[in-house]
């Protein structure tokens, strides 16, 4: 059916690690159940491993949501893992905390079957929603070009979206020709979340100001041309990286001459490797002190200190920076850093 496909990049992947199984996350929803028929017609059936997360965060339907899962498992002769939040286990909050909870049960499933593999139903209508969500956060390039095709992690982990180029109605229409059910979840037509109301609010009203436009092919022309741009300049950053790496520290005098779109990913690069986050104001002071050529210590998570001394940029090894005195502090917000 025209618009319902799973993505070529994500086979080609896939096929790149023929003895691997695909642990494949399905919340019981059109999207993810519309993911699974495909995949389960496709030649990656004998690798497939369904996953499944209940939260237990308030929904009536989640136990239902679990049954119909393990059942959609059963039908199509496909192992299945279903875990459940204990009671006494805190929920995070917000969204981005039950994303994480999900996440961490998914990767050990993975981690149990030996793959870098998770394939999720993330579809088109989400990538747009996600490219509003972030516009009106101050979201980078990054930030802007999310969710990915193909996802790779410094860990090795692999996450896939074959359907990010199809619509919410097309899947659904997919379903119905078919005569697949799924389960319907009741939060999705409640102004609830943020996302929810670009969805029900902004979205429909935007169609509004130009109907004779189709401006969902316009924005996603742009999410395409921001994704291009985004891939230049990692790869610009990433060799800019490699010469400016020594041992434990960075030469800044490499960095000067570069614009700071660079010098931001690269200062990423350099505090994640080392499983550092810092914040936007951080980020923004060694910017500034690059550009001005001073010298600058700043505090960061876990008592750690990094010194910029004109030449280079190091961290101190944990513990130690407690002994500095008369530094300037910047502390690492929650804020976006790049």
């Amino acid at each position: 059916m025209t618009g319902v496909a799973l993505s070529p990049a994500v086979l080609t992947a896939v096929g790149a690690l023929p003895n691997c199984p695909l642990c494949v996350a399905c919340s019981g929803g059109s999207d993810s159940v519309a993911l699974v028929h495909l995949l389960h017609a496709s030649s990656l059936r004998e690798r497939l491993v369904i996953v499944h997360f209940d939260h237990r965060a308030g929904r009536k339907t989640s136990a239902r949501d679990g049954e119909f899962v393990k059942n959609l498992a059963w039908q199509l002769a496909l192992p299945c893992e279903i875990a459940t939040r204990a009671l006494e286990e805190k929920i995070p909050s917000g969204e981005s905390g039950l994303r994480m909870l999900r996440l961490k049960f998914f990767r050990r499933c993975m981690a149990r079957h030996g793959t870098p593999f998770l394939a999720t139903a993330h579809q088109r209508d989400d990538a747009l929603e996600t490219l509003l969500l972030r516009l009106a956060r101050g979201g980078n390039l990054e930030a802007l070009t999310a969710p990915r095709t193909v996802q790779r992690f410094r860990d090795g982990s692999i996450h896939l979206r074959p359907l990010l180029h199809s619509s919410k109605a097309d899947l659904v229409k997919f379903l119905k020709v078919n005569g697949w059910t799924w389960c319907e979840d009741e939060t999705n037509g409640m102004p609830c979340h943020t996302r929810n109301r670009i969805r029900l609010q902004l979205i429909p009203l935007w169609r509004t100001f130009e109907p004779r436009r189709n401006w969902e092919r316009s924005l996603l022309r742009s999410r395409k041309l921001l994704e291009e741009d985004q891939d230049a300049l990692a790869s610009w950053a990433e060799k800019i990286y490699g010469q400016s790496i020594v041992g434990n520290c960075l030469k800044i005098f490499s960095l000067r001459s570069e614009p700071p779109a660079i010098q931001r990913r690269v200062l990423h690069r350099y505090f994640t490797d080392r499983e550092l986050t810092v914040g936007a104001a951080t980020v923004d002071a060694l910017l500034t002190a690059i550009a001005e050529n001073r010298k600058l210590r700043l505090t960061l998570p876990r008592g750690r200190n990094c010194l910029l001394n004109g030449q280079l940029l190091s961290i101190d090894p944990p513990g130690v920076g407690q002994q500095f005195s008369n530094q300037r502090t910047v502390n690492a917000d929650c804020a976006p850093a790049f």
